[in-house]
């Protein structure tokens, strides 16, 4: 079956995280990614420790299924090759501080001129408008502004890079949405992301409720002020989870522990703090291995908490080739993306950086002689 999204040609003009996420899921879902890295190194990720036949590691978790192409955009030479690749392409996505693009001459509007069908989508950590545009960030920045970290009990860094990859599932959003709307209109359409404003749905529980009843964020039912919902550690001090917020769910936990009298507990704001220590109490008479056994199959929301490392030997995540490792050792995570029609999955090669020059300018049209001349201007690199 044709994937969902073949025939669709991607720029990428993103370093690191986000851009390399997004572009990731598209590749996922049949576009074909073409990564235009500058002569300098390229992706900041292809040297970042640690490393893996050359590359970084995190380099190839997150480029696999994708081409590369070296492209000086400080060059007019090298513009001018961009613009012309741009005239075959369906989307230009691009990383860079509020600016920058209009400074390099090709953002949005110069590049309508070349394509009117382009959709162009901008990841940045503050969006391309409003008073913080400007400032540098990281995730830890964007989840201390957007109430994701002030919903935590004791702020700190969090154990995800929950606005990094929002923002690029975002980005997917808005390019599919607007591939859909071009099927309509014939024209294409310009995707402001801000990454901090990405994750601002993943507090919109705490958002709410800390708003409409005054309670601070790291008390709130689901960040840490209710004993049903909470990590508890076992005799050998591993991390458990329970999540019994609905009653038929905590009353499964309350028979199978064989605590009855709990169960009226439940919902009662002033029994939390004595439930909580109660619960702990419990927990620490068992082994992890032990309550898993016990809890497991009991329907009341209960987890063991899984390092990062050991999640490819869970076997939902096997059954469901949702991540792994390659035969260097080098981790993979796929697409959540799954369309019944295909939901295969091909864990594609990595590409060095500019090993795909000559066939990406080819197929643009440029001649033999075209490609050396641009190659002996340094305005394209070869592999």
């Amino acid at each position: 079956m044709t994937k969902a999204l073949y025939g669709i040609k991607v720029l990428d003009l993103t370093r690191l995280l986000p851009g390399g996420v997004c572009s990731l899921m598209l590749a996922d879902m049949g576009a074909d990614i073409v990564k235009v890295e500058d002569p300098h190194g390229g992706d900041y990720a292809r040297h970042m420790p640690p490393m893996s036949d050359g590359m970084g590691v995190f380099f190839r978790t997150s480029n696999r299924n994708k081409r590369s192409i070296v492209i000086d955009l400080k060059a007019e030479q090298g513009r001018t090759t961009f613009y012309k690749l741009v005239q075959d392409a369906d989307v230009v996505l691009e990383g860079f501080r509020p600016g920058v693009t209009q400074r390099l001459g090709i953002d949005y509007h110069t590049l309508t001129q070349h394509n009117p069908r382009i959709i162009y989508c901008s990841l940045s950590g503050w969006g391309q408008s409003g008073p913080y545009k400007l400032l540098s960030g990281h995730d830890l920045n964007y989840v201390s502004l957007n109430g994701v970290l002030g919903s935590t009990r004791t702020p700190h860094p969090l154990g995800a890079q929950i606005a990094d990859v929002a923002g690029a599932y975002v980005g997917v959003m808005g390019i599919t949405a607007a591939l859909f709307k071009r099927q309509r209109t014939n024209t294409g359409d310009y995707i402001d992301v801000a990454l901090h404003e990405s994750a601002m749905p993943f507090s919109m529980v705490q958002f709410v409720e800390s708003s409409a009843t005054g309670v601070a964020g790291g008390a709130g039912s689901l960040t840490g002020g209710s004993a049903f919902y909470e990590v508890y550690f076992s005799s050998d001090d591993q991390p458990l989870s329970l999540g019994a917020i609905e009653p038929k769910f905590w009353k499964n936990f309350c028979e199978t522990i064989n605590k009855l009298e709990w169960i009226p507990r439940h919902l009662k704001p002033s029994e939390q703090a004595s439930l909580k220590a109660d619960i702990q109490a419990l927990f620490s008479t068992k082994t992890a291995d032990e309550w898993e056994t016990l809890l497991s199959g009991a329907d009341c929301c209960f987890t063991r908490i899984t390092p990062p490392q050991d999640i490819v030997h869970d076997p939902q995540i096997k059954s469901r080739q949702m991540a792994g490792l390659d035969n260097d050792g080098v981790p993979w995570m796929r697409s959540p993306v799954r369309l019944i029609s295909d939901d295969t999955f091909v864990l594609g090669s990595v590409p060095q950086q500019g090993e795909h020059t000559r066939a990406i300018l080819e197929e643009s049209g440029f001649s033999p002689d075209e490609i050396e001349t641009l190659i002996a201007s340094g305005a394209v690199g070869k592999a």
